[in-house]
């Protein structure tokens, strides 16, 4: 079930990126905030895999 926890936040997370990714090429979107919806979606990430493989 863990799997299948962090494989679903994965999905989610990286949807939202491409998302931003689209304002962000179509200028709706500063690349400050893109920068830091990346690190706030690797933080979570890591945080979703560590609780995987403790």
């Amino acid at each position: 079930m863990k799997i299948v926890a962090a494989i679903f936040i994965v999905l989610i997370l990286s949807a939202g990126l491409y998302n931003s990714y689209k304002k962000y090429k179509n200028g709706l979107l500063p690349s400050s905030f893109l920068a830091f919806h990346f690190l706030i979606g690797l933080m979570v990430v890591v945080g979703a895999f560590f609780l995987l493989f403790e």
